[in-house]
């Protein structure tokens, strides 16, 4: 049994498939299957080291967070999650009021 819980993936809206590094996407691209879209889980505040669920179930999640591509997994600590958040943060606010197809 996994203690993992996802909380977030893209199996609805799949990203698009990268076609290169000399290719500017375009909106009609194709799509991953969903099975390869991300998604995020974490580690719940109730599952414990020793292997027992006896702590409370609505408590701080450990800080660790799960990212998958498909079958590929990469568990990310605290300060690799922040990191990524600002780059994130900084690219939405780069992009912010662009239009689709520019």
């Amino acid at each position: 049994m996994s203690i993992w819980a996802t909380f977030f993936d893209l199996e609805d809206n799949p990203p698009y498939t990268y076609c290169g590094s000399h290719v500017l996407p375009a909106d009609g691209d194709g799509r991953l299957a969903a099975e390869m879209a991300p998604s995020l889980a974490l580690v719940p505040s109730h599952i414990t080291r020793d292997g027992r669920d006896d702590q409370p179930e609505d408590g701080t999640p450990w800080p660790w967070l799960r990212l998958s591509l498909g079958m590929e997994d990469a568990v990310l600590d605290r300060r690799q999650v922040e990191a990524l958040y600002r780059a994130l943060g900084v690219w939405l606010g780069q992009t912010a009021g662009e239009g689709e197809g520019r």
